[in-house]
């Protein structure tokens, strides 16, 4: 199973168990998609249930102002939440919760890592993580993550990735408003930012569609 929304209208999906979901090593196959909508103020995740997933869970891409909160996240392969490609902004994830039910050190399991994706920060044993970010503009209130490698993981790499990539400046963009979440039985580190970041004024904004 997996469920897309892609390049304009409005999805607001709430109170759902999705289950069984994503297809490991196949990109644009996750449990919940925000695909290439540009501007999506009214695009919303809300109570939702997402467990056992082959391959990440939650995926804003190309989007911004959407919201994802209140969401609960079980076993899932790779990351939980995960912001692609390093031109979104201001996209809001509040008071989620992601548990990873296995241990790192299970031989077969590999806590909820997962090989074979097109990121291997995200996903793999060399950085999975809960929440998984290249752009720093956005907002991340009140979530919990247990269990994962990584808490959570900004990827400053400063040229972005897929579309986006030579088009953005990750670690000179601002942060969004990270605050309150709370990160515990992680593996390596709660938050970790890789690479520099050192925000700085750009041209940067929602109606360039985060290119700058």
């Amino acid at each position: 199973l997996h469920t897309i929304h892609a390049h304009s209208g409005i999805t607001r999906m709430q109170n759902v168990r999705v289950e069984k979901c994503g297809q490991n090593g196949i990109e644009g196959k996750y449990c919940l998609h925000f695909h290439q909508l540009r501007s999506c103020p009214d695009c919303l995740y809300r109570n939702n249930a997402i467990e056992n997933s082959q391959q990440r869970g939650l995926i804003v891409h190309g989007t911004h102002l959407s919201r994802s909160e209140h969401n609960v996240f079980y076993d899932i392969r790779g990351a939980n939440m995960y912001i692609e490609d390093g031109n979104e902004m201001y996209n809001s994830f509040e008071y989620n919760v992601a548990i990873c039910p296995w241990p790192l050190k299970d031989s077969i399991m590999g806590g909820c890592t997962v090989p074979g994706t097109s990121n291997s920060q995200a996903d793999t044993s060399v950085n999975q993580a809960g929440i998984y970010t290249k752009s720093p503009v956005n907002n991340l209130i009140g979530n919990r993550v247990a269990n994962t490698f990584n808490g959570m993981l900004l990827e400053a790499d400063g040229i972005g990735r897929g579309p986006a990539y030579g088009d953005v400046c990750t670690n000179a963009a601002a942060l969004g408003r990270w605050e309150g979440n709370t990160f515990h039985g992680n593996g390596r580190f709660g938050t970790y930012t890789l690479n520099d970041n050192f925000p700085k004024f750009t041209d940067q904004g929602v109606a360039t569609n985060g290119y700058m």
